[in-house]
């Protein structure tokens, strides 16, 4: 490749010979290490960038599945090293990887190489080489026609069109190239049109030129076999079908104007004196000082862009993408469509414009796709197969409450917390909210019997007050049986505010009412068996219940019962009150909204206290049972606080195996089924006797012992 040397002998120094030159076409690493090469330049971009640059291209268009055809030269298996690695960096793996010896050795492995090209499911092959490399490739491939349509060529070097004009069925349509970066020189074009070598017959290097293009020998200039002198570059297919000449020329062009610099900065300069000396009375220009301006240089060409040198003596000028076209006969011609610049920032070196791309016409889908599995979609994440590379894999749906939203997931992620998955588990959606609502059956059967039995209690309470003043309804303490009737009504009530949607009122109010009116219910109904131990108890000679029966005891303990659950539930609501929260993980796809009851120990407190009165009034109804009376009421409220302690025994069990509405409609149902109890129990068989039996209702009946 073109190079550029300046050298001369330092006799007065340790470091020998120095030697500069600069490369117009190595893009060997090596040359980048200055311990080694420290007075070696560039003007092509090092290799290491060209596989970065295949990675990409790779990336951009989605193709995971390739093969590569390498050539054996110099440090090729650090490069093959490399190249696999940026593939698998960039989410690629490869079919196969072939090998190709020198010119000597290379055909004892054509019917392998043929062999892997025809089994090869890849649709993109990497040819990484130097363009003679490529031409060889095609000598070898096309007598069997292997190379058919149906692939994408991915070539590392500029081809020269004159070798494969020989062959043109060689099916470079829809390929790719990179070679170096090269843009318009300003003249250079017209230059080449007028060069012979009758113009420039002082040129030493036309001379071989023109024996290797025009196949002529050249004794001197008016002694010439076979051509004239006066052809031109025109004549030759390759420099007219491209028009920005070769990439080397421009390099080269960079290279002689980067010395030209350097050297104009070297003989300007006025300072620097250590590196300048005296010889034979005449300044001696010496090539460490040329070493210093190069690692200096940077100007901008006359193609408009800059050139300069980094720490390592590259200049970063980076790939064209061509795009090789062939219509037919030896219209081959390669299109310029994208370019990577190293020294963009990494999201913005790769550029390409797809649609002046022309595929192979053998590929349906534009741009060709080359995988080894079909591509996962959104709701489908990856499954990896034993024995088999990365890119090939299975897929399967993404679970229950997780999506994928993208081609190839590796994995799918859960949705929030309030939403879940849809059907196609590509997306997330709010998850749906659940409470026990009345527009549903069970919320309104509830709601519809709690205000029956409200009613029904109403009922009662009003033939109570109609009939207060007959024996039966006096017995026992009537206001009492007012209270009770009254509390019962609101418990059937209360149980309205726990259907519905939560909000923070009704949380607040939900088990505050449901303690104090059924803390008042239980206070009352002790308050009636205690009257029907201090009746009996009363008609002793000398007992003092008749004094505790005349200043109203009973009526004061169910006061202070009842105020002290009243208090609990203030403290409650005061220090840390229920509240709507949502319960998202109970029920699979849904949302519970519920109360949070704030304090659990405060909710216990409550409960705990309304067991204490049960259990207290049951044990005194039960031991009052048997007290000889017509109307022993004691013996109905025993079995009325069996059925109620029966029904919040079995609540406790139904209630923590239920969720989300079914909890509430279980609490409300025991709140109902108590309630019922209660009533039924203790004032069915008087409205019995008040509405059916009123022979019963007498005050000498009642006074029977």
């Amino acid at each position: 490749m073109g190079n550029i040397h300046a050298s001369e002998s330092m006799k007065d120094t340790n470091a020998g010979e120095i030697q500069l030159q600069i490369s117009a076409g190595s893009q060997d690493d090596l040359l980048s290490d200055k311990a080694q090469f420290p007075s070696v330049y560039r003007t092509v971009t090092r290799e290491a960038y060209l596989q970065v640059a295949i990675g990409r291209l790779l990336k951009h268009f989605g193709w995971t599945w390739v093969g590569i055809i390498a050539f054996q030269e110099g440090n090729s298996e650090n490069i093959i090293r490399s190249l696999k690695d940026e593939i698998g960096r960039s989410g690629g793996c490869i079919e196969f990887l072939l090998t190709m010896p020198s010119w000597t050795y290379i055909f004892t492995k054509i019917l392998i190489l043929q062999d892997a090209v025809r089994k090869s499911t890849a649709n993109v092959i990497v040819i990484y080489g130097s363009a003679e490399d490529h031409v060889l490739l095609s000598r070898i491939l096309h007598p069997d026609g292997i190379l058919i349509p149906g692939k994408v060529w991915i070539l590392t070097g500029e081809l020269d069109l004159t070798e494969l004009y020989e062959f043109p069925t060689f099916p470079l349509q829809g390929s790719l190239a990179f070679v170096n970066h090269k843009a318009h020189i300003p003249g250079f074009r017209e230059f080449l049109s007028v060069l012979n070598l009758e113009t420039y017959p002082d040129d030493p290097f036309l001379p071989a030129l023109w024996e290797d293009i025009f196949d002529c020998n050249v004794i001197t200039m008016y002694q010439l076999e076979d051509c004239s002198g006066h052809e031109t570059l025109n004549d030759v297919i390759y420099f007219q079908s491209n028009l920005r000449g070769p990439s080397s020329g421009y390099n080269l062009y960079n290279a002689v104007y980067a010395l030209a610099h350097a050297l104009h900065d070297a003989f300007t300069s006025t300072h620097d004196k250590e590196i300048r000396r005296r010889e034979d009375d005449r300044d001696v220009f010496l090539p460490l000082k040329l070493h210093y301006y190069l690692k200096k240089v940077h100007f901008r060409n006359t193609a408009g862009e800059e050139v300069f040198f980094d720490e390592n003596g590259d200049s970063m000028t980076g790939f064209d993408i061509l795009n090789w076209e062939y219509s037919g006969g030896k219209s081959h011609r390669a299109v310029p469509v994208g370019r990577f610049n190293p020294l963009a920032p990494a999201e913005e070196q790769l550029s390409i414009n797809e649609s002046q791309i022309t595929w192979n016409s053998a590929f349906k889908e534009r741009p060709p796709q080359s995988r080894c599995s079909e591509p996962c979609l959104p709701g489908y994440q990856k499954l990896m197969l034993p024995g088999k590379q990365v890119c090939c894999y299975g897929c399967i749906p993404c679970p229950v409450g997780e999506v994928s939203h993208q081609t190839d997931a590796d994995h799918c992620v859960k949705c929030p917390e309030k939403m879940w998955s849809n059907t196609r588990r590509d997306g997330c959606i709010p998850k749906e909210v659940v409470f026990l609502s009345y527009g549903e059956p069970l919320g309104a059967l509830l709601a519809v019997t709690a205000v029956a039995f409200s009613l029904i209690t109403a009922l009662v309470l009003g033939i109570f007050i109609h009939f207060r003043d007959t024996p039966i309804v006096k017995a026992n303490n009537r206001n009492l049986s007012f209270v009770l009737l009254l509390s019962l009504m609101l418990c059937f009530l209360c149980s309205l505010i726990f259907i519905g949607q939560p909000k923070m009122v009704t949380c607040a109010l939900r088990q505050s009412v449901f303690g104090v009116t059924f803390s008042l219910s239980v206070s009352s109904i002790l308050g009636k068996t205690l009257t029907v131990v201090m009746a009996f108890q009363a008609t002793k000679p000398g007992s003092r219940m008749r004094l505790c029966m005349r200043f109203g005891v009973s009526n004061y303990l169910v006061t202070l019962c009842s105020c002290i659950e009243v208090v609990i539930c203030i403290i409650w609501v005061g220090l840390a009150p229920p509240f709507p929260s949502y319960d998202t993980q109970s029920v699979i796809g849904k949302m519970i909204l519920e109360c949070n009851e704030g304090s659990n120990i405060a909710f216990y407190c409550v409960l705990g206290y309304l067991a204490f009165l049960t259990c207290l009034c049951f044990i005194i109804a039960f031991l009052a049972r048997n007290l000889p009376d017509s109307f022993n009421e004691a013996k109905f409220i025993t079995f009325s606080m069996l059925v109620f302690c029966s029904v919040w025994i079995s609540f406790i069990p139904t209630y923590l195996s239920s969720k989300g509405k079914y909890m509430v409609a279980v609490e409300v149902f025991a709140i109902l089924a108590s309630g019922t109890g209660l009533l039924g129990c203790i004032f069915l068989p008087k409205c019995y006797v008040i509405l059916l039996r009123s022979d019963m209702n007498t005050k000498e009946y009642v006074s029977q012992r």
